[in-house]
């Protein structure tokens, strides 16, 4: 991070990103990692999103069609080898988020669940179903990273 762009991301959204994230941000280099739960590999190849100014457009044209907050789940990071999103959900804490995932072959785009629903709220319920927990806070997400090696 050599230059500020993470603090007109923060304004764009009302948010603060964590700061064991920013720091470790500035620790590691662009490499992946995989996601450990249960003792089990269940991710392979994360990688960070850089906090520059292509940011939140990247995020826009990406993932908003998905998402089903995206002013409070903020994507920071993705799986290179399934397309699942690592977001920031700031919808219950906003001083110290969970981490949700976005399962890249589960995930219904904002218009079909529209269509398939009779009210917004209905949509907005199918919508609430692209994400679950994958960790109470960063510190334990990045807990449970180990390095990604290509085998």
């Amino acid at each position: 991070m050599k230059n500020h762009a993470w603090k007109k991301i923060e304004q764009y959204y009302g948010i603060v990103f964590p700061s064991d994230y920013l720091n470790f941000l500035q620790k590691v280099e662009q490499h992946g990692y995989n996601f450990v739960e249960n003792g089990d590999v269940t991710d392979w190849e994360i990688r960070f999103s850089e906090l520059d100014e292509r940011f939140i457009e990247t995020n826009r044209s990406l993932v908003d069609e998905v998402n089903p907050d995206p002013k409070r789940l903020i994507p920071f990071a993705w799986s290179v080898s399934s397309g699942n999103n690592y977001l920031f959900d700031y919808r219950t804490n906003l001083s110290c988020p969970a981490v949700v995932l976005m399962d890249h072959e589960e995930a219904m785009v904002r218009e079909d669940a529209e269509s398939e629903s009779e009210t917004l709220e209905e949509a907005q319920e199918l919508m609430e179903q692209n994400v679950r927990k994958a960790a109470d806070n960063f510190a334990e997400f990045a807990a449970r990273l180990q390095p990604y090696t290509a085998e």
